[in-house]
């Protein structure tokens, strides 16, 4: 008997380390090299159930339908606090959106009225036109108020949620995670880079020119 519940309880403790392991792997990211743009996340399609917005660390969390974190991405929301905290849920989506101030949001996912999960903004309705230096802001607050990515982070998001996936808005700076990948930042010096995203795959895109 004693045996009996000795076996079961190293079951027990092995299944639970299975789940820990697993757990950390999920925003422990696999690394990919892409030409010229160094590492990126290996984006995988996974469904998501719900994403996060954490205005106090600036990050986007994105969870499975189980609640385990799938990706961790740096954003930059509301520059004056003016993301608006609570629980809402995606609805409209665009590829190419047309924004306040006359420029222009790639991925763009509608969450709360005039709040959008979305790419880095561009001047013109081209992607060697990005605003490069919100791009560097990337990680701190810089927004009117929407949640901006970077744009393989935007795609991502877009890509993989439906119209009604819950997004929690809070502003909670003991909930953080490692991110999937470094920020990477933009040579605002080099005229032919800065108007492209580093990490749109995009041929056309001088990080992905072959050397």
């Amino acid at each position: 008997m004693t045996d009996k519940i000795i076996r079961c309880f190293l079951r027990t403790a092995v299944a639970s380390s299975l789940v820990v392991i697993m757990s950390l792997r999920s925003v422990s990211a696999a690394v990919v090299e892409v030409p010229g743009a160094g590492i990126l996340t290996s984006l995988i399609p996974s469904p998501v159930g719900s994403i996060t917005i954490n205005t106090a660390t600036e990050q986007v969390i994105a969870y499975d339908r189980l609640g385990t974190p799938l990706q961790v991405f740096a954003c930059s929301t509301g520059k004056y606090g003016n993301t608006v905290v609570g629980t809402f849920k995606t609805s409209n989506y665009y590829d190419w959106h047309l924004m306040n101030g006359n420029c222009y949001s790639r991925y763009a996912v509608r969450f709360n009225q005039h709040e959008l999960m979305h790419s880095v903004p561009y001047y013109r309705h081209s992607p060697d036109s990005l605003e490069y230096r919100q791009y560097n802001k990337l990680g701190t607050p810089a927004s009117m108020g929407c949640c901006r990515l970077a744009l393989a982070d935007a795609k991502w998001i877009y890509e993989n949620t439906t119209p009604g996936t819950v997004v929690n808005v809070v502003k909670d700076p003991d909930l953080v995670y490692p991110l999937s990948r470094p920020i990477i930042k933009i040579d605002e010096t080099n005229a032919a880079t800065r108007g492209w995203d580093p990490t749109d795959t995009d041929p056309r895109s001088p990080y992905n020119q072959t050397q």
